[in-house]
């Protein structure tokens, strides 16, 4: 069965709501409302809501979910909620049941709700509660920041393979901030980056860990978004027309990085390959050739950047499970988002 997306709405990431005096209700509150606005459809619609969410009780303490997004939404008392944690596919992977739940009969009117809020500590606190959704006590143990030491073990392996030239990374972290900055509501819309910030100057770009640099590596920030899945009865008495879930790929393999780059291969990462051959093939498209854009959802221009090159040859990928989807936006127009 066709899923529909009926609308959706996204917070200012740039903002700081600690420093605001607001947390994980008032990110409910603010997105979940303009969402629904923009669906054109009311709280008493929606018949199941599924959460994605990454680590909340390790930055605020608050693990349960579903009761908070009813506390910050009161219509939607009594609609059943699941959280899902799938590190950064922890979104998708909400989207993924929600498509389930459409699909099965089981509800006419899904909402997803994608929330974090991380700007609450440090930014070393920050990145011991993100190292979490790495091997705890097995990978990056002595790494003062985890993830941006696990990826740059991948631009190793990647170089021992391939070869990597620091300046063509530099120039992908480049263009992933100004394609940011296309986002009126991104973090970095607004960052200016003087000469030589994308290069090897120690003053501009750091060195955080291995050969990655400060700008090979993501900022952590808080923000919501929210969409409305229908299933196609409840798309066509809005008039139908909106867009639809074409395909998806999910895959996950083992959590370590260290035998996945040990394991040879054709592919650095196979199970990311193999989920974006999975999309292509659920939504009927031969390949990236035949797709107008690629979306990826990640934590680090380094890491998108290798997921991307995956989609078209061997090349590496995110270190634990993906879960990108393909969405046909209208007839003849092919979207693939990870």
């Amino acid at each position: 069965m066709t899923v529909y997306v009926l609308g959706g709405a996204q917070t200012d990431f740039a903002r700081n709501f600690t420093k605001e005096g607001r947390g994980l209700l008032e990110l409910f509150a603010e997105v979940v409302p303009a969402a629904l606005a923009d669906a054109g459809v009311s709280a008493d619609d929606v018949e199941v809501a599924h959460v994605g969410n990454l680590a909340a009780e390790l930055f605020t303490g608050q693990a349960q979910l579903g009761g908070l997004l009813v506390a910050a939404v009161p219509e939607l008392d009594g609609v059943p909620s699941a959280r899902h944690e799938a590190a950064c596919a922890s979104g998708s992977t909400a989207v993924l049941a929600a498509c389930a739940d459409l699909e099965a009969g089981r509800y006419d009117l899904a909402l997803v709700v994608g929330v974090e809020l991380m700007r609450n500590v440090d930014g070393q606190c920050a990145a011991e509660h993100l190292g979490s959704a790495a091997w705890a006590g097995h990978e990056a143990v002595a790494a003062k920041f985890p993830w941006p030491a696990l990826f740059a073990d991948v631009a190793s392996a990647y170089d021992e393979r391939y070869g990597l030239d620091p300046a063509h990374l530099g120039l992908f972290a480049e263009h992933a901030f100004a394609r940011a900055a296309l986002n009126p509501l991104a973090q970095a819309r607004d960052w200016r980056f003087p000469a030589g910030s994308f290069g090897p100057d120690d003053e501009l770009n750091p060195v955080v860990e291995g050969r990655l640099r400060k700008q090979d590596c993501g900022r952590i920030t808080d923000g919501a978004a929210a969409v409305l899945l229908a299933s196609p009865a409840f798309a066509e008495r809005l008039g139908g027309g909106f867009p639809r879930i074409a395909g998806f790929g999910h895959r996950t393999a083992h959590i370590g990085l260290a035998p996945k780059i040990a394991a040879g291969g054709e592919y650095l990462f196979p199970h990311l390959h193999g989920a974006v051959a999975d999309a292509y093939r659920r939504a009927g498209v031969p390949g990236p050739a035949r797709s107008t854009s690629s979306n990826c959802t990640t934590a680090s221009p380094s890491p998108a950047w290798s997921r991307w090159s995956t989609s078209a040859r061997p090349r590496p990928a995110r270190a634990a499970g993906s879960s990108p989807a393909a969405v046909s936006a209208r007839p003849g127009s092919t979207r693939v988002a990870a």
